[in-house]
């Protein structure tokens, strides 16, 4: 199944990139264990130390849990720690271009959301998305944390109506970049533009909850392109400033 090392560089790396391929291709199944630290070191011809290195990786990647006293067993895959994972990449990376690559990914995907959402949604979604743009009016406008949290909510209201994991799963750790995205913007401006930000926010946020509770999927659309467009537009001046 495995094969020796040979090669001294990178042992911790090959060996959790061959142990990975395998969990990948089915050999070990989910809550399965897999062979002994013992029987690793046999396998690859390696070390204990290099074993334990390459177990810690998998386990710090959601792909195995290590139960002590049992052993080292293949992670129950889920959407929800799919989801985990990728939270805590985006938390973690200090790539300066992965907030314009999120706005981006954004602009393509979720004005398809908002129009599909005109369609799919039900009198509760209408009713909530009410609600949150009543309680975005009276959130101050200097509570930057509360507000980043209501304008994720409006967007996770439209995701939740069309009811599709994978898009959970892809989307809600690019919605909780929004705090991030706040944080940035607004602390790169002057108190004067806050306001007029907020009040361009909530324009299109009722816009495109008027379009969704008449049932209109391209006015949706479109506004929901038109609101992402100036999304994009306000992080790119917040940079150069």
């Amino acid at each position: 199944m495995f094969e020796p090392i040979i090669k001294p560089e990178s042992l911790s790396g090959h060996v959790e990139a061959e142990l990975t391929t395998a969990i990948r291709q089915g050999q070990y199944r989910p809550l399965q264990k897999i062979p002994t630290e013992h029987e690793l070191c046999s396998i690859f011809n390696v070390s204990r130390t290099v074993i334990r290195e390459a177990i810690r990786g998998l386990n710090s990647k959601g792909i195995v849990d290590v139960k002590k006293g049992s052993g080292v067993f293949v992670s129950e895959m889920s959407i929800q720690n799919a989801s985990e994972i990728l939270n805590l990449f985006f938390g973690l990376s200090s790539n300066k271009d992965l907030m314009l690559h999120a706005i981006d990914c954004r602009e393509m995907i979720e004005p398809m959301i908002a129009a599909k959402s005109a369609t799919a949604r039900t009198d509760d979604h209408i009713l909530r998305l009410h609600d949150n743009m009543e309680k975005l009016y009276q959130c101050p406008l200097d509570d930057k944390i509360t507000e980043a949290e209501l304008d994720n909510q409006f967007h996770s209201i439209l995701l939740e109506s069309i009811n599709n994991p994978v898009l959970h799963l892809l989307m809600d750790p690019i919605f909780n970049l929004v705090p991030k995205f706040k944080q940035d913007v607004f602390a790169k401006t002057i108190a004067g533009n806050m306001a007029e930000e907020k009040e361009k926010m909530l324009h299109y946020h009722e816009k495109i909850t008027n379009a969704i509770s008449r049932k209109n999927a391209k006015k949706a659309e479109g506004l929901m392109r038109e609101h992402l467009k100036v999304t994009l537009d306000n992080y790119v001046k917040s940079m150069e400033r």
